[in-house]
């Protein structure tokens, strides 16, 4: 089971609104703590009881960590073995998810809002759990299980006291997750078919269009699958009375390579760096590279890797981070003068562009053909400029190609921003017939 199932949709999720509204409001933490760990078990046996193991495990731990602390507050040792531990943890159930596919399905949540925890609670900026429900809460929530978003204990855990239940919460957060689930279904799969074909082509018969629609192809399947999964976590999250972060907000329209990066997942990308930087307030001028030194490019560094891994982990991240890395410092150190002098959408198209070639070393099954990709793309090894293939493939899936450029970038978002403003009313209902329609649509392509 899955956020775009049909047996999530129409059972399980009416199902849990329905057991949460009927939840006193004291025991609400436990009931969407045991929701949670429902889901888990209906979409993977392994991923649930590693998942409990481990937030049991860690609850008695953190008590050891409070008494340690209390006798040595100033070594900070016990925070290092305690984040060691979880890294770990999570290497070895990636590795086991090879031969059980699923059971890693809420690892890399969990472990990086340990991870976040452990950072804030050293720097006095969260308390100990006193209630195992509220931890397992803050860690496990199903809502946040694919992409995120990771969440901070004070910006999350407050919300737990005040729990409720009501119909404007659930109609808003229930239009956020039909805008999340069509844009998976209808767009991010489309666009994962549209690079599945591309790719599927012998790299000698790439033609300069059909490898640049390649490295698009996957640079929109990338965005909208994040972006779908980050407004289905949202929406889910208003369901349940909870705010969380937005996890991506429009990369590909960025003024540096930067800050792309900085926005493809939010939250996650801001706790590395912070991590690494040692400060939070520098995270908004990194990503223009205003006075950043060489432990906050490293910080960078460790931002890009870390996301990649986030979304896919196979070895070719390394490559595309340390590729992509490589364009940072050309950015920072030999042409961002340059970019004082240009417009700030030519700035937008220029990132843009270096982002999707940054691409190449992921787009491609084989690694080996990475070299000629690269050769193809800057029009060295291309004979001819479109092939009857690529025209084909395009002419297919033409209509994802027009959603995805009219909606990666915030330009409809605006649009629509604009029109509530000034038409508020006939917004609304405008508003409710087209997320019925497009449930309707959803629904239709999932069945």
């Amino acid at each position: 089971m899955t956020f775009s199932s049909i047996s999530f949709i129409y059972l399980y999720l009416p199902l849990a609104i329905i057991i949460f509204r009927l939840t006193p409001a004291h025991r609400r933490v436990a009931c969407l703590t045991l929701l949670s760990w429902c889901y888990y078990l209906l979409a993977s046996v392994p991923a649930a009881l590693i998942l409990a193991a481990n937030c049991l495990l860690d609850f008695v731990l953190l008590s050891f960590l409070e008494l340690y602390l209390a006798r040595c507050p100033d070594k900070p040792v016990g925070y290092l073995a305690f984040a060691a531990k979880a890294v770990v943890v999570q290497i070895l159930v990636m590795a086991y998810s090879h031969w059980s596919p699923g059971a890693s399905l809420g690892g890399f949540v969990y472990t990086a809002t340990l991870i976040g925890y452990l950072w804030d609670h050293s720097r006095g900026k969260a308390g100990y759990f006193r209630s195992f429900w509220d931890y397992a809460l803050f860690t496990t929530f199903f809502a946040k299980s694919y992409l995120g978003p990771v969440v901070r204990y004070d910006r999350f855990v407050p919300q737990f006291s005040q729990l409720r239940s009501s119909a404007t919460l659930i109609s808003r957060g229930a239009v956020q997750f039909v805008i999340g689930l069509a844009k998976k279904v209808i767009i991010a799969d489309g666009a994962l078919i549209l690079y599945q074909e591309l790719a599927s082509l012998p790299v000698e018969e790439y033609t300069f269009f059909s490898a640049w629609m390649l490295v698009f192809a996957a640079a929109m399947a990338i965005f909208f699958t994040i972006s779908a999964y980050g407004d289905m976590a949202r929406g889910l999250c208003s369901i349940f009375s909870l705010e969380v972060p937005r996890v991506i907000y429009y990369p590909y329209q960025a003024k540096s390579v930067v800050e792309c990066v900085s926005r493809i997942n939010m939250p996650l990308y801001d706790l590395v760096v912070e991590i690494v930087s040692g400060s939070a307030e520098r995270i908004r001028q990194l990503r223009r590279y205003r006075h950043a030194d060489t432990r906050e490019l490293i910080a960078v560094l460790a931002g890009v890797v870390v996301v990649g891994i986030w979304f896919d982990p196979v070895p070719q991240v390394l490559l595309w981070a340390g590729f992509l890395f490589l364009m940072v410092l050309a950015e920072r150190y030999l042409y961002f003068w340059l970019f004082r002098y240009i417009p700030g959408l030519l700035q937008s198209a220029v990132t843009f562009g270096l982002f999707l070639f940054s691409l190449a070393p992921l787009v491609l099954p084989q690694f080996s053909n990475t070299g000629d990709l690269i050769s193809v793309l800057l029009g060295f090894s291309a004979q001819r400029m479109i092939s009857d293939e690529t025209s084909y493939y395009l002419a297919s899936n033409y209509l994802v190609i027009l959603l995805s450029l009219l909606f990666f970038t915030s330009l409809a978002d605006r649009l629509t921003g604009f029109l509530s403003k000034k038409f508020p009313v006939a917004s609304e209902w405008v508003i409710a017939v087209f997320n019925g329609s497009l449930l309707i649509l959803t629904t239709a392509l999932l069945v």
